[in-house]
């Protein structure tokens, strides 16, 4: 994995639990909706690493 997928799987997962740490998960949208951008950066970050290692 290069350093730019490393990058982008830790804002992945900062994206996750950013309702918890900067308190604004009382507010439902913006907290799902940082949640599944979080996951969806996160595993595609991951998945595009894996592709590149394979070729």
């Amino acid at each position: 994995m290069t350093w730019q997928a490393w990058v982008n799987i830790i804002l992945g997962l900062w994206l996750i639990v950013s309702p918890w740490v900067l308190k604004f998960s009382d507010q439902s949208t913006p907290m799902w909706n940082s949640i599944i951008v979080g996951i969806v950066v996160a595993i595609l970050s991951y998945l595009q690493s894996t592709q590149q290692n394979k070729s």
